[in-house]
């Protein structure tokens, strides 16, 4: 019962090692690939008011980058629209408007639940073409797009091409309009600075990112700000370190448990045989070797609760990730270190008891 006590303890200190790895492990390979595969390379407040953007031909030298799935260019109004269905602006509302690209929407991987986004011909032409969130569409009554209809933006018409849905994750597109990136392109003063926002392939973000400045804008590509997704190794060994720290500590707190157990059942031990002890004392063992003989005991539960407990360690941690359809991660050093874990627990909980048995006088012999 006492080497039970101990494999508990060292079962939870593998099993918590092992799924701490996993599972760290499996949070990183589900870390969200949209995340990990986006790059923005931003234009300054500065470069901005001196007039500087890119053009259609910057936007697809970055789209023929190698590693790049799509990209476009993008900006925002400093203020919100005024949105009416008709030119009399019997209704109006407001919200956010945007100027892109096609290549920006196909990025960003918007969905349209009526008609579909603008081409690159209506881009180039400088078509007054549109798109509105179904949010927009439903306060203004677009049930659907039969017959042509037209928004009014700031009393300017626009025909209405489709309704979208804004995409996973990018809530600033919820109730928001979009039009051609003519703004952007023009560096318009009421519209934020252009940034370029860009897809890639998963792993080529990095190498996107030293590439992509150049691309966008020759002429000063040191002057750009260029956002990219966190290393995924650092995300990784921080969830990892976290997650041991946590369950280290109630993994620690068994051991102690389990080594109170193996010195509490060890000095009990030392009471019940207080005859034997000074028996062999009175027969010329020395103290050192009493002593020894209950540290070994108690060393021996310890290493035999070590290896049941490294077992059952390993055996919970390959049926959570079994469980959870993860991809086993597991340190081969802890097959050894359980064992030697469980052995040293032994060594320490069965010192004060061995202490004690070689006080024990030879004359406790006579009283039996």
């Amino acid at each position: 019962m006492t080497a039970i006590g101990i494999a508990l303890g060292i079962a939870a200190t593998v099993a918590t090692v092992g799924l701490s790895a996993t599972s760290a492990a499996a949070i990183a390979e589900r870390f969200d690939a949209t995340e990990a595969t986006r790059v923005t390379v931003s234009f300054s407040n500065a470069m901005r008011d001196d007039g500087d953007a890119p053009g259609f031909e910057d936007t697809e030298r970055v789209r023929g980058l190698n590693g790049v799935v799509d990209a476009g260019m993008e900006c925002s109004s400093d203020e919100e629209a005024v949105l009416s269905r008709t030119a009399e602006q019997y209704y109006t509302r407001t919200a956010p408007l945007y100027g892109a690209e096609p290549g920006t929407l196909d990025a960003y991987g918007f969905t349209f639940v009526e008609g579909g986004p603008f081409d690159e011909g209506h881009v180039h032409r400088g078509d007054a073409v549109a798109l509105i969130d179904a949010v927009i569409a439903r306060e203004l009554g677009y049930a659907s797009l039969d017959g042509g209809p037209m928004i009014y933006i700031n009393g300017e018409s626009y025909a209405v091409m489709g309704i979208f849905e804004a995409p996973t994750g990018e809530a600033q597109y919820t109730g928001s309009v979009i039009i051609g990136p003519r703004p952007c392109i023009e560096a318009d003063p009421a519209y934020s600075p252009v940034q370029v926002f860009i897809r890639t392939d998963l792993g080529a973000a990095d190498k996107v990112a030293e590439e992509a400045p150049l691309a966008v804008f020759p002429e000063l590509p040191g002057e750009l700000s260029v956002a990219k997704p966190s290393d995924l190794r650092d995300f990784r060994k921080g969830v990892e370190s976290e997650m041991q720290a946590l369950l280290l500590g109630l993994a620690a707190v068994s051991l102690v448990i389990g080594a109170v157990s193996v010195s509490n059942t060890a000095l009990v031990s030392v009471m019940e045989r207080r005859s034997e002890i000074g028996l062999r004392r009175a027969v010329g063992a020395a103290r050192r070797s009493v002593a020894m003989q209950f540290v070994w005991e108690s060393t021996l539960i310890g290493l035999g609760g070590g290896l049941v407990g490294t077992v059952l360690g390993v055996d919970v941690v390959a049926l959570v990730s079994l469980l959870q359809d993860w991809q086993i991660v597991f340190d081969p050093v802890l097959l050894a270190a359980g064992p030697a874990v469980g052995a040293v627990v032994g060594v320490v909980a069965g010192a004060y008891p061995a202490w004690r048995a070689s006080r024990i006088p030879p004359a406790v012999t006579l009283r039996t």
